[in-house]
């Protein structure tokens, strides 16, 4: 039987840190991040704050959405199954939390450094 050597070692090696390389580099979204508010065909640009905002008020949406520590989520919605409270916090670039009955967003939009994106890295 032969065994491998040490450039065919070499080889396994540098295929295996290829195959992994992607899910450890950066995507290129890590500008500044913004968040948004969709509501039917309109999007809204909303203040990175902290603190929790009352829907209804400005948007005609009956939910809440609270802001802490440059995340997002919706806290409290009329919808049926609550699956946009449900999806929780909101923290990544263009990570989105839907409420379909609603017909509202919210979503994380951050500036691309450069030209480059993630897959021809």
């Amino acid at each position: 039987m032969k065994y491998p050597t040490k450039a065919d070692l070499f080889v396994i090696l540098l295929l295996i840190a290829a195959c992994l390389y992607p899910l450890t580099a950066k995507n290129g979204s890590t500008g500044k991040k913004s968040l948004f508010l969709l509501i039917g065909q309109k999007q809204y640009e909303i203040p990175f704050e902290d603190g929790i905002i009352d829907l209804n008020s400005k948007y005609n949406v009956n939910m809440i959405l609270e802001i802490k520590d440059k995340k997002a989520r919706f806290i409290k919605s009329d919808c049926p199954d609550k699956l946009c409270i449900k999806y929780g916090w909101v923290n990544n670039c263009a990570e989105m939390a839907v409420c379909v009955p609603n017909k509202a967003a919210v979503q994380i939009k951050c500036e691309k450094n450069g030209n480059i994106d993630a897959i021809s890295r």
